[in-house]
């Protein structure tokens, strides 16, 4: 009976590698291979160079010949580089261990032999990892553009000066709405400030 180890990795506190276990576990007992270790770990597969000892472990067990095959549910959980998951796929290959993926079974369903199979299955590996790539780009841009919106927020109320704090009591003591105080304050300056910033101006200390 081959061998096989399972490798589980999940990126938030949200996500739940239950689902991914019980899949990869299903897929081992239909295709006949025997689990001798399931490795999980919790990390974002996007950030550079940061430590996943999980994944080293399955890697070192390929290199040691104790398994035949390591199943994950899909490419982007191992690895979100398109030449890392093409280079490690060929590296497993030629120690005897294949890379299994349930969410990209089609994948293995690529049959061609010869230098043609393999150059189809490199440039269906190249998209994959591509795709995956763009996506962990995406998230940084989104999470760095997310950060960026708190610091304008918060660095807005930071950065009143004693004038302007005296402008908006002076205003506030005429309109007596924040509403209305931040509305005028906004039409002589800019950026606006919100109305959060107008009371935490004008509240009683």
């Amino acid at each position: 009976m081959d061998k096989a180890v399972i490798y589980l990795r999940v990126s938030t506190q949200q996500q739940d590698e239950e689902l991914q276990k019980k899949d990869c576990l299903d897929y081992c007992q239909n295709h006949n291979f025997e689990v001798i270790g399931i490795y999980q770990e919790r990390v974002s597969a996007f950030k550079e160079d940061i430590n996943r000892p999980e994944r080293d472990k399955v890697i070192e067990i390929a290199h040691l010949g104790q398994a035949n095959h390591i199943v994950v549910w899909a490419f982007d959980r191992w690895i979100r580089r398109r030449d890392t998951l093409m280079e490690d796929v060929n590296t497993l290959l030629n120690l005897g261990c294949k890379l299994h993926s349930i969410k990209d079974s089609w994948f293995e369903s690529i049959n061609i032999d010869g230098p043609l199979g393999k150059t189809i299955k490199e440039f269906m590996l190249g998209i994959i990892g591509s795709l995956a790539e763009m996506e962990s780009q995406r998230k940084s841009e989104r999470i760095w553009l997310g950060k960026q919106h708190t610091k304008i927020k918060q660095g807005r109320k930071e950065k009143l000066t004693d004038k302007e704090k005296e402008e908006i009591k002076i205003i506030y003591a005429e309109l007596k709405s924040l509403h209305k105080t931040a509305a005028e304050y906004g039409r002589r300056h800019k950026p606006k400030v919100s109305y959060g910033t107008i009371y935490n101006v004008v509240k009683p200390q």
